[in-house]
C-alpha cells in the first residue's frame, strides 16, 4: 500500500529537485526564507502597532494606503525599469533600502518615540521601494531556472511564501505579546541580511540591456499594449484586482477583526493570519502536484470561493468559526493569485515580464490602498462584519462576469 501511494508522488518531488538543482536558484530561494518569514513578522507587528497607538480603522486604512499606494502609482515605471536594468544589482539596492528603514523603525520603537506619523512614514518608505523590488523579485527568477521550470519555481516560491505567512504572524504574535513590536522589526531587519549577501554573491548574466532602448515612457505604452491585446491577460488582471481590493476587509484589517469583532489580541490576529496561510500552502502544493493541468478556469474558481469565505467570516462572530474559515480564505486567494501569476508570465516574452509583472503587481497590491480607504470608511460607518459581506458579494460577482466573458469568447 505504501509503495502504491510513493510512487505518483515521485514526480513532484523531482520537480522540487529539478528547480532545486540550479545553483543560484537553490541560493537565492534560502535567502528568500529568512526574507518571507521576517516580511510576516514585520507585516503583523507596524498593523498592530498603529492599531494600537491610534486605535482607529481609518489609520489601518492609511497604513494600507502607504505600503501598496506607489505600488498603484509607480508600477508601470518600475516595470520598464526592471526590463532596462541588471536585475540583480537592482534588488541588491531595494533590499539593503528595506533593512536599512526596518533597523530604522525598530529603533525608534524600543526606545519609545516611534508614533503613528512615524509608522506610517516607515510603512510609505518601503512601499515606494517595494513598488520596484516586488516585479523584479519576481521577473528576476526566470534569469535563474530559464522558461522551462518557471512555472515549477513560481509555485516553490509561492510555497515558501506561504509557508512563512505560518510561521511569520505566530512569531510576530508572540514577540509583540512577550516584547513589544520593535524586537519585531528588529527581526525583520536581520532577516534582510542573508537575501543580501545572496545577491552580492550571485554570478547571474542579465538579459536586459539598455542598448537601442526607447524611454521609459514608451516602454510603459509598449507593454499596456501588450496587456489589453491579449483578453485573457486582462480578465487574469481584473480577476487579481477586484479580488485583492475585495478582501481588504480581512487582510489589512485583521487587528480590528480580532480585538473588536472576536474578542481577541495580537495573538489571535497572528493565529488567524497563520491559519490562512495553512490554507495557501495547501493550495500552492496542490498546484504544484497538478503541474499540467491547464489553469484557464482556476482564478475564476478561486474567485468564487474567495467570495463565499468572505461573506461567511463576515456573518461568523466568533473566532473558532472564523480560523476555520481562514482555511479556505488562504486557499482560494492564492490560488487566484498564484494561477494569475503563472498564466501571464508564460505568455510574456522575456524582455517584457517586467512590465507585465508590474500590471500585476499593480493589481495584486496596488488595490489594497483605494480598498482600504474604502473599506475604513465603511467600517466605521455600518461596521466591519458588514464591510467584509460586501467584499465577498463583490468576489462573486467579477468571478461570474469573467465566466460569462470567457465563455462568450469560446
Amino acid at each position: 500500500m505504501e509503495e502504491h501511494l510513493a510512487a505518483p508522488l515521485l514526480p513532484w518531488w523531482r520537480r522540487f529537485g529539478g528547480v532545486l538543482r540550479h545553483r543560484n536558484y537553490r541560493r537565492y530561494f534560502l535567502g528568500q526564507a529568512f526574507l518571507l518569514v521576517g516580511y510576516w513578522i514585520h507585516s503583523i507587528a507596524l498593523a498592530w502597532l498603529v492599531w494600537r497607538l491610534g486605535g482607529s480603522p481609518l489609520l489601518l486604512g492609511l497604513l494600507a494606503f502607504c505600503d501598496q499606494g506607489p505600488t498603484l502609482v509607480l508600477g508601470p515605471i518600475a516595470g520598464a525599469v526592471a526590463d532596462r536594468m541588471d536585475r540583480r544589482i537592482l534588488l541588491l539596492f531595494t533590499q539593503s533600502i528595506l533593512v536599512l528603514v526596518a533597523a530604522i523603525l525598530a529603533l525608534l520603537t524600543l526606545s519609545g518615540a516611534v508614533t503613528v506619523e512615524m509608522a506610517i512614514g516607515a510603512t510609505l518608505s518601503i512601499g515606494i521601494v517595494n513598488a520596484f523590488d516586488g516585479p523584479t523579485r519576481q521577473a528576476f527568477v526566470a534569469e535563474l531556472v530559464g522558461l522551462d521550470g518557471l512555472r515549477s519555481a513560481i509555485t516553490l516560491n509561492s510555497t515558501l511564501f506561504n509557508v512563512a505567512r505560518l510561521v511569520g504572524p505566530a512569531i510576530g504574535g508572540f514577540l509583540i505579546a512577550w516584547a513589544g513590536e520593535g524586537y519585531c522589526f528588529l527581526a525583520k531587519a536581520l532577516a534582510g541580511l542573508p537575501m543580501i549577501a545572496v545577491l552580492a554573491a550571485l554570478q547571474v548574466r542579465s538579459i536586459q540591456s539598455a542598448a537601442g532602448r526607447v524611454g521609459v515612457l514608451a516602454e510603459v505604452a509598449a507593454g499596456v499594449r501588450f496587456v489589453f491585446a491579449n483578453p485573457n491577460a486582462r480578465d487574469y488582471l481584473v480577476i487579481v484586482g477586484v479580488c485583492s481590493f475585495a478582501s481588504v476587509p480581512y487582510f489589512s484589517f485583521l487587528p480590528m477583526l480580532a480585538e473588536d469583532v472576536l474578542g481577541g489580541g495580537p495573538d489571535a490576529a497572528g493565529m488567524l493570519m497563520s491559519i490562512t496561510g495553512v490554507g495557501a500552502l495547501v493550495a500552492a502544493l496542490l498546484l504544484f502536484m497538478m503541474e499540467k493541468m491547464p489553469l484557464t478556469w482556476v482564478p475564476i474558481g478561486a474567485a468564487a470561493l474567495q467570495g463565499a469565505s468572505l461573506i461567511l467570516i463576515g456573518l461568523s462572530g466568533t473566532l473558532w468559526l472564523t480560523a476555520l474559515l481562514a482555511l479556505p480564505m488562504g486557499f482560494a486567494a492564492l490560488s487566484q493569485q498564484l494561477s494569475s501569476n503563472a498564466l501571464l508570465q508564460q505568455s510574456a516574452p522575456d524582455n517584457m515580464r517586467g512590465r507585465v509583472l508590474a500590471f500585476y503587481t499593480m493589481m495584486l497590491l496596488g488595490t489594497v490602498p483605494v480598498g482600504a480607504m474604502v473599506a475604513g470608511l465603511s467600517a466605521r460607518a455600518f461596521g466591519l462584519p458588514a464591510t467584509t459581506v460586501l467584499g465577498g458579494c463583490t468576489c462573486l460577482l467579477i468571478a461570474a462576469c469573467v465566466a460569462w466573458l470567457i465563455k462568450r469568447r469560446q
